[in-house]
């Protein structure tokens, strides 16, 4: 899995806490469209999903729902509950606690993520993915890492944002891998890839070594593959080209370069494989659809 450690590492799940509230009565709350990943763990009672022309979803205690896309979706206490702005329902409820018996625990979060280098893992999820995690100690990581979340939030502590933090980024990493173990071996897609030692082996090389100038040759010689098979089978489950591959992964490792350090252009060229701050720059700005200084100057805008 070491194609998969890399891109763990890379991607590095941000994870926040949005809701953590107990509620009973007639609840409910929208989420619009986010560019990040969204989760929310049923701890007690149960809770409705519902999203635009699908079937509403039903979690029951110890059930969680993520939206690797973000998507717009409700949340509420019945299928037909309704659904007021997360902003709204964050101001009347966060961390209010309701002791009614009957009521619902909820704690909602997102991961903030880069799009870019988490592509190929996002579009091969389902636009809702719902996981039994369960609530026994000890049945299984997910799980422990749920209990200990709900745990952190509810008791005010010295270091809680940090523990939260760290739990988070767990949280993510269980639940990939999760998802991975389930995936059906048949689908091709990210996860299918993860499962072939050619295509796992050639991932594993990019993500290490984005300075390499890697050919095409390379990759499928990393393989064990020949030329016109490495490069088939690679575009059928990754569901894009090695090249393509190959260069968004550089941007994405350059985005974080431009962000967190203080490197010249050329620096940053160089360890993403190309030898020349210009070719850089044409690739970046084809990439994320702006040129590398103004993608930095944006970012320390943000601070």
């Amino acid at each position: 899995m070491d194609a998969l450690n890399g891109w763990l590492k890379a991607v590095r799940a941000d994870g926040l806490v949005l809701v953590r509230t107990r509620v009973a009565g007639p609840w409910g709350f929208e989420v619009q469209p986010r560019n990040a990943v969204v989760f929310h763990f049923v701890a007690e009672g149960r809770a409705f999903v519902r999203q635009p022309e699908t079937k509403t979803m039903e979690l029951q205690a110890g059930e969680l729902v993520l939206f690797p896309r973000g998507s717009a979706h409700e949340v509420a206490h019945s299928e037909r509950g309704h659904a007021m702005p997360l902003e709204t329902f964050l101001a009347m409820r966060d961390g209010v606690v309701d002791r009614d018996p009957k009521a619902t625990t909820l704690i909602c979060g997102q991961f903030d993520l880069d799009q870019h280098l988490a592509l190929p893992a996002l579009r091969a999820l389902p636009q809702a993915v719902s996981l039994r995690a369960g609530m026994e100690p000890g049945c299984s990581p997910l799980c422990d890492t749920l209990r200990m979340l709900r745990n952190e939030v509810e008791t005010l502590n010295f270091g809680n944002q940090i523990v939260v933090r760290n739990l988070l980024s767990s949280l993510f990493v269980y639940f990939m891998r999760d998802w991975a173990d389930a995936a059906s071996p048949a689908t091709n897609d990210w996860f299918s890839a993860l499962r072939s030692p050619h295509i796992t082996r050639a991932l594993a090389r990019i993500h290490e070594a984005p300075e390499r100038a890697w050919t095409l040759e390379d990759l499928a010689k990393e393989a064990g593959l020949s030329r016109a098979a490495f490069a088939r089978n690679f575009s059928n489950s990754v569901g894009e080209s090695p090249h393509s591959y190959l260069t968004r992964w550089r941007m994405g490792i350059a985005a974080q370069l431009l962000e967190q350090t203080d490197l010249r252009l050329r620096d940053i060229a160089a360890r993403v494989g190309y030898q020349s701050e210009f070719s850089f720059s044409r690739a970046f700005k084809s990439t994320r659809g702006v040129a590398p200084i103004q993608y930095r100057r944006a970012r320390l805008d943000c601070r």
